[in-house]
């Protein structure tokens, strides 16, 4: 994976932070921190969508689709984005 590089400023509490956590030994640099978290940030929003997604999709096997039904997905999916 290429990697490309970003300049990020944080304030002061969230950059004390940063320098904490590579002093403390948990991280090599600051870069990774960033991608940790990120990647959590992306986590968290897929494992929203997918609850979106199985509310929207829920109680389907016992009944018909109603219109409510077809905009909860509809609206999941357009969240979604590209």
């Amino acid at each position: 994976m290429a990697l490309k590089t970003v300049h990020v400023s944080l304030p002061g509490g969230l950059s004390g932070y940063v320098e904490r956590m590579v002093k403390g030994g948990r991280y090599q640099a600051a870069s990774e921190i960033v991608r940790e978290a990120l990647r959590r940030m992306e986590a968290a929003e897929l494992a929203d969508e997918l609850r979106q997604l199985k509310r929207a999709f829920a109680g389907g096997h016992n009944r018909s689709e109603t219109e409510e039904d077809i905009q909860r997905v509809e609206a999941a999916v357009q969240a979604r984005g590209p």
